[in-house]
């Protein structure tokens, strides 16, 4: 195709994204919806706009590739080893069950049964793009339905090879034994090269690429680790969304991980619209209205046979009927790797053409339906009860949430004796917790009985520490309403989040994009001669003005004039004393800073602890730290007096 034709799909495909992802937020529905849609209309079933959709699809599995990369950049490999019973446990039962289910209804219908086996490994899969991009938006990766969802979707993927060396046996074509275990020699190898290429080689190109200070470099070679990976997972037959989730997974151990994920994040999310807009282009409406009866009840049977069962299976692993359910919903669609599956089953003859087509128009719309199905899924595992009975604490801490944040809150309360309780809505975590003796409950705290179980209404205080801004609300308000004596502190993104929290009760809220900025402007200050002191003292201020000065960023803050007015003459510095300086074994005396030089002592540091309004017979050594009230013209002359070639005879 010329260049031209090229660019005018890609610009067709960009405008139908953006006309259709407006209009849905005008309808406060899920962007992903109006990309289907939008491919629906511009593909060659409806007005036939792009008509070559291959070149579409390329550039679309970029960004699978990067949202599973994305997605395992956040799971680290300990993490996976903890789902283990989901992964292997619930991912093989849901597959199989869905399978033989599937199976058996076209077993029923009249299909041969080679026919019929391959229509069940197409249904057993679930759509890996779509769900992550949703549980990605929404914030529940980390939640108890979303890792399971996560741990389901990971076994089905690797469940792709099993399926697709299987097909040309169901077709009659046979299979060499010998090609098969040299297919999975070689699968293992390649996984086994990848973890250890990104345990040692990753980390020294990371480190040189960050050294040269390019930002276009970075971001170069995040792209070229997730898209390289799984190239060379596609080149050994293997799914090149899990060789990306895997690199993402191994590289999640590097200390770049969040500037990672910064850069990459904008790349996935436009060829991830691209790839839904692909997706929509393979439908033909006419099959719909040719037989819409048809198409309408089998799309219902595979969403509710899809969702039943995946909640039965995954049922053994989260032990909460509505977590299991939850779950269900979010898998209930068929998947990408569905498509490809029944393409080749196509090729091979397993599938006829009419049945793919009613297949494609029946794949599209169980996708369309799971924006909605995954939003009833949140409020159902948000409705989820923990199993724990009270913890039998009173004047403890409730820490809610134990990522980072709450697990370094854990810490410290441990290191000083005092007792607390844990909330989390990772079973696996709580289980571990319990194992090591803590009191820890498992469940979503924005239910009061998961609440109560942590004996919040005896508890001195309440550490919220949870990502999801919607669910920090929901239990800053259900603790204040079971503890109105306990003080409740909060964990925010954003400082615009702040007085929403407060209003609903919480007593202290720390913003991480404040606390951030004023690490920043302490790290300045001192880059400029601020002693730690003034440093400490200007970002307690800012506090005590309770985060004034960012939320009404608008408003110039007026300071105190005399403040102003000392400002400009004045200036604080803190020297060091260097090993051998003149300052060494003499006494602040002898030194007669004040007349050599016009500056004032006003503090000496030293590992000893810090001596305010020191005494003339203080003796300096090295290492210690002068604090000096100064002004411009005399800074130079008490850094020389202090450090050799000035005298008090010569002020």
């Amino acid at each position: 195709m010329p260049m031209h034709g090229v660019l005018a799909d890609l610009v067709v495909v960009m405008a139908a994204s953006v006309g259709a992802a407006l209009v849905l937020r005008r309808l406060r529905l899920p962007p992903v919806v109006g990309f289907l849609v939008a491919g629906i209309l511009v593909g060659p079933g409806g007005i036939g706009l792009v008509t070559d959709r291959r070149l579409i699809e390329g550039v679309a599995e970029i960004g699978v590739m990067l949202l599973l990369f994305t997605v395992g950049l956040k799971l680290k490999i300990g993490e996976l080893w903890r789902m283990r019973g989901t992964v292997f446990g619930s991912g093989t039962l849901q597959v199989l069950s869905t399978g033989a289910a599937a199976g058996a209804v076209a077993v029923a219908a009249g299909r041969p049964a080679a026919e019929a086996a391959a229509w069940g490994m197409v249904v057993a899969l679930s759509s890996t793009a779509l769900v992550l991009w949703l549980l990605e938006g929404s914030g529940k990766t980390s939640s108890a339905h979303g890792r399971a969802m996560i741990g389901v979707l990971l076994l089905q993927d690797l469940a792709v090879v099993p399926i697709m060396l299987s097909l040309p046996l169901l077709a009659g074509h046979g299979g060499d034994p010998r090609q098969i275990v040299w297919f999975l020699a070689r699968a293992i190898g390649v996984i086994v090269l990848t973890v250890v290429g990104a345990r040692v080689l990753f980390p020294a190109l990371a480190e040189r690429v960050v050294a040269a200070g390019s930002r276009e470099l970075f971001t170069l070679t995040t792209v070229l680790v997730a898209v390289g990976t799984a190239m060379v997972f596609g080149h050994f037959g293997l799914s090149v969304a899990l060789g990306a989730f895997l690199a993402g997974m191994v590289v999640s151990e590097s200390r770049y991980v969040s500037r990672m994920v910064d850069e990459i994040t904008p790349l996935r999310d436009v060829f991830n619209s691209l790839f839904f807009v692909s997706l929509g282009m393979l439908v033909d409406p006419q099959v719909w209205l040719a037989r819409p009866a048809l198409s309408a009840g089998l799309i219902a049977l595979v969403v509710l046979g899809k969702a039943a069962l995946a909640a039965v299976s995954t049922w053994p692993s989260v032990r909460d009927l509505r977590v299991a359910a939850a779950v269900g919903l979010g898998l209930a669609q068929i998947g990408e790797f569905s498509l490809v599956v029944a393409a080749e089953a196509g090729r091979l003859g397993l599938i006829a053409g009419s049945a793919y087509e009613l297949f494609l128009a029946i794949a599209v719309p169980t996708m369309l339906l799971t924006p909605g199905l995954t939003f009833l899924a949140h409020r159902i595992a948000a409705r989820a009860v923990g199993i724990a009975a009270d913890v039998g604490l009173a004047d403890h801490m409730v820490i809610v949430g134990y990522g980072v944040n709450g697990r370094n809150v854990h810490q410290a309360l441990s290191a000083i004796g005092v007792p607390h309780a844990i909330v989390d809505l990772n079973p696996h975590t709580v289980t571990e917790l319990r194992e090591a003796g803590e009191n820890a409950v498992f469940g979503n705290a924005e239910e009061e009985a998961v609440l109560r179980a942590a004996a919040v209404g005896r508890a001195r205080g309440v550490i919220v520490a949870i990502p999801d801004a919607a669910s920090t609300r929901q239990v800053v308000a259900a603790a204040r309403r079971l503890a109105p004596g306990a003080t409740v502190i909060a964990r925010t993104r954003y400082v615009q989040e702040v007085e929403a929290l407060e209003a609903l009760g919480a007593d202290q809220v720390i913003p991480e994009e404040f606390e951030t900025s004023l690490e920043l402007t302490g790290r300045v200050l001192e880059m400029y001669g601020a002693p730690s002191s003034a440093i400490l003292e200007h970002k307690s201020a800012l506090r005590r003005r309770h985060y004034g000065a960012l939320r009404a960023a608008h408003r110039a803050e007026r300071s105190d004039p005399a403040l102003e007015e000392l400002r400009d003459h004045l200036h604080l510095t803190e020297i060091e004393i260097a090993d051998g300086a003149a300052a060494v074994g003499r006494s602040l005396r002898e030194l007669a800073v004040r007349r050599a030089t016009g500056a004032t002592v006003l503090a000496v540091r030293r590992s000893a602890g810090v001596e305010a309004n020191p005494s003339p017979d203080t003796v300096l050594g090295a290492g210690d730290r002068v604090v000096i009230m100064t002004d411009a013209a005399c800074e130079d002359r008490v850094r020389r007096l202090l450090g050799g070639g000035l005298t008090a005879d010569d002020g």
